[in-house]
């Protein structure tokens, strides 16, 4: 009776609370980018405001889309499974959207990449319980304790992913409501305050999701079951670069627009081509390259560091204040920062320690790296002159371009591309890239 009293309490509060805050009884309907290298859940607000959920353990908007299965059959999800890459590479699933709803055919090169197990279904239920036919779709072979082993589909890991983002869509509203300052401090309802939404009539459970614009059905279904194994209700299905229009809110102009939206994330570039008459939205044209994206950066970064190791074009300090090692592997952490930190200053210095008990310390210029990954950007423009080509379009009948992903903050890729459209052609970067997509998912909503 007593918890009963309680959670009558709480639902009144909680209705009250989130009232105010734009939510007016209805079940909360989230947008989520599940994204290649990163996933990000948005949530919009009756009064139109969209905010982007952070995650519940860490506190980030970005939540790694990378899942670690122990031997233990305990499952890691986001940061705590990036941690483990180094220690169990072959439990440690990362870049699962490459591979799901594909047969094993159809992912050779992906799977090479790969320090896990890329294999067919051996599981008894499947119909084809063969992991090596390569007609079989295509999943993860997981070494559980006693030398057994567990058949994963990239379905169940972004599955899992759903589920951590749907958790911290339920702590992000309790902590705002504020929920544990009226309740004991071991109460029922503080491990639980998804019971006090569900019966003030504000439950999880409906989406609307993004998948590429280059998927086809199979991909396409099976990132939706991904969602409904998490527990939630796909309600729409958005190609993720009219997401990002959405986003910019390019849908409701007036009259017809051309809008190019360029993705580049950790993995993949997509360039696609966009035809919008008010609410009409479709897709003309898609190009891309499914093995360019900011981790190709980081790879050159790394070998620039690497020559200038070998040429010994670095100053050697007796100090031992480096924290990273100069192996391949200490090298590839100092890569990624020091390319990050070249997209707001034009140049930067890191060290690494040396077998020798010293450190070494780089310089490296932006115009140096840029030199160095020239090649890069030259594969990084070829599908926006392509998506062009294939309408038989020039620059003149664009109206807007939109940047998403990560990787698209690079200083020389915004230049490339401004100099691409001419300068009165405006790049849409308002919208922080990495969240464009969810938040466009979100903002769809009524």
């Amino acid at each position: 009776m007593q918890y009963l009293i309680a959670l009558g309490g709480l639902v009144v509060l909680v209705s009250a609370i989130l009232a105010a805050m734009g939510f007016h009884g209805r079940p909360q309907v989230v947008g989520i980018d599940l994204g290649t290298t990163f996933s990000v859940v948005a949530l919009k607000a009756t009064d139109g405001t969209v905010s982007i959920i952070p995650d519940h353990v860490t506190g980030k908007q970005l939540l790694p889309s990378v899942v670690t299965y122990k031997s233990d059959g305990k499952v890691l999800v986001g940061d705590v499974a990036v941690a483990q890459r180094g220690r169990s590479p072959e439990r440690t699933i990362f870049n699962a959207k490459r591979f799901i709803g594909r047969e094993l055919g159809e992912v050779s090169q992906e799977s090479a990449e790969h320090a896990y197990r890329v294999v067919g279904n051996f599981t008894e239920n499947s119909r084809e319980p063969n992991a090596s036919s390569l007609a079989s779709p295509a999943g993860f072979a997981i070494e559980l304790d006693g030398k057994k082993e567990r058949w994963v589909s990239p379905i169940d890991v972004g599955a899992e992913v759903v589920a951590h983002m749907r958790r911290s869509v339920t702590q992000h509203l309790g902590d705002i409501l504020s929920i544990r300052r009226f309740l004991e401090p071991n109460s029922e309802l503080l491990r639980r305050p998804e019971t006090a939404f569900r019966a003030a009539g504000f439950e999880i459970s409906r989406a609307v999701i993004c998948v590429p614009a280059k998927f086809g059905f199979p991909e396409t279904k099976a990132t939706q079951e991904a969602f409904e194994r998490a527990g939630m209700k796909v309600m729409r299905i958005l190609e993720e670069p009219t997401a990002a229009a959405i986003a910019y809110n390019l849908h409701k102009g007036e009259g017809v627009r051309h809008v190019l939206v360029y993705d580049i994330g950790g993995g993949t570039l997509d360039t696609s081509l966009l035809y919008m008459n008010g609410n009409a939205v479709s897709v003309l044209s898609v190009a891309g390259d499914d093995h360019l994206g900011g981790s190709d950066f980081d790879i050159q970064m790394r070998r620039l560091l690497e020559s200038k190791l070998e040429r010994g074009d670095v100053q050697i300090a007796d100090s031992e204040t480096a924290k990273e090692s100069c192996e391949s592997s200490g090298l590839h952490i100092l890569a990624e920062d020091a390319k990050i930190r070249l997209s707001s200053e034009q140049k930067v210095e890191t060290r690494c320690r040396a077998s020798d008990g010293k450190d070494r310390i780089f310089a490296i210029g932006r115009q140096e790296f840029e030199d160095a990954s020239s090649e890069l950007f030259s594969r990084a423009m070829a599908p926006v002159q392509k998506v062009l080509d294939d309408q038989m379009m020039t620059t003149d009948y664009i109206n807007d371009v939109v940047l998403v992903g990560g990787a698209s903050r690079t200083p020389k890729l915004r230049e490339l591309l401004q100099d691409f459209f001419g300068s009165s052609k405006r790049l849409h970067t308002e919208i922080d890239p990495d969240i464009t997509v969810a938040w466009g998912a979100a903002s769809v909503l009524d």
